[in-house]
């Protein structure tokens, strides 16, 4: 039900060079108020296509979003956000980027991210995997990494120790997405 109020909220997008969202509607609700959650959905991951060279404006500071882009070639861009302009409280991110087909993952590197708090690497129970894991305040943290052009990657996102499904962002078919019907959700390239 938060899935749906949540795509409500979300404003008109004008494509032009960039697509941006207002991703300050978003309340986080406290692992404490409404325990683990369970990732029901789908046996199977969805499948979704994502626009390439598709980019996407973030308001750090004033929503929780995982946020994901595609460029020409394999680049990949993973970004992080908290609503912490808002509550005070920090969020705390895990997600796990899979490479579908058997591919791998090159040039895997942190984008803002602090010492201490904040760290990229593979994933130990799966080698092809990578896991970002911050404690995003009121900026972005991130993650860039390259796949073989037109490789479809699975995304597992977990904020604050729960299923992230309302927090996913990227834009397919020409079309701005926010929440996920599944978790992981497979995202597959529009064109290399």
């Amino acid at each position: 039900m938060r899935s749906a109020l949540f795509l409500g909220l979300l404003p008109l997008v004008l494509f032009s060079a960039a697509c941006g969202y207002d991703n300050g509607n978003a309340r986080r609700i406290p692992y404490e108020e409404q325990g683990p959650a369970t990732c029901d959905g789908p046996a199977e991951p969805v499948q979704t296509a994502i626009d390439t060279d598709r980019q996407i404006e973030v308001q750090p500071g004033e929503g929780a979003g995982v946020f994901i882009e595609y460029a020409t070639g394999g680049h990949w861009l993973l970004r992080t956000t908290c609503d912490t302009l808002k509550n005070n409280t920090p969020c705390a991110w895990d997600v796990i980027i899979t490479p579908e087909d058997g591919r791998s993952i090159s040039k895997a590197v942190g984008e803002d991210l602090e010492a201490g708090t904040d760290s990229v690497g593979t994933y130990p129970e799966y080698p092809r995997s990578y896991q970002l894991v911050t404690e995003t305040n009121g900026d972005v943290d991130g993650i860039r990494f390259d796949t073989e052009p037109g490789t479809a990657i699975a995304v597992d996102a977990f904020l604050d120790g729960t299923c992230a499904l309302p927090y996913f962002f990227w834009v397919g078919d020409g079309a701005a997405h926010g929440g996920s019907p599944s978790n992981p959700l497979v995202l597959i390239p529009t064109a290399e």
